[in-house]
C-alpha cells in the first residue's frame, strides 16, 4: 500500500498550487486488475504509462462516495484528476512503481 501523508504541508501545497510530486506505490494501489500484462502497457511499464480514472470521478455524488469509502491513494487520485492533473507510473526494479503526479499551476 502507498505510504502517503496527505496532511503534510508539501502535499497540501501541491494540491492547492499545482506542480509535481512523486510517490512510491505498489501495483495493487494502481489497479486491482492485472494491468501489467496488458499489451498496451507491457512495453512501457518502465518508461512510463498512465491509467486515467473513469470520468465518473467528476460527478459530485461519486466524489462524496470516493472520499467516504476510498482508501488514501484513491482519494489522492481523485484530487489530482479533478484538478486537471495526471499520474504517470514507472515500474522500478523493486517491483514498486514511481507515481509522478502533476497538477497545472493554480488549477
Amino acid at each position: 500500500m502507498a505510504i502517503i501523508d496527505s496532511t503534510t504541508q508539501e502535499f497540501q501545497s501541491f494540491i492547492k498550487n499545482g506542480g509535481s510530486l512523486t510517490f512510491t506505490v505498489d501495483a495493487r494501489d494502481i489497479s486491482v486488475s492485472d494491468f501489467e500484462e496488458l499489451d498496451s502497457i507491457k512495453p512501457i511499464l518502465c518508461s512510463g504509462f498512465e491509467i486515467p480514472p473513469s470520468l465518473v470521478i467528476h460527478d459530485p455524488l461519486e466524489k462524496t462516495v470516493i472520499h467516504r469509502y476510498g482508501d488514501e491513494w484513491t482519494n489522492i487520485v481523485e484530487e489530482i484528476y479533478s484538478r486537471g492533473g495526471r499520474i504517470v507510473y514507472q515500474k522500478q526494479p523493486s517491483g514498486q512503481f514511481l507515481a509522478t503526479c502533476t497538477i497545472p499551476a493554480n488549477a
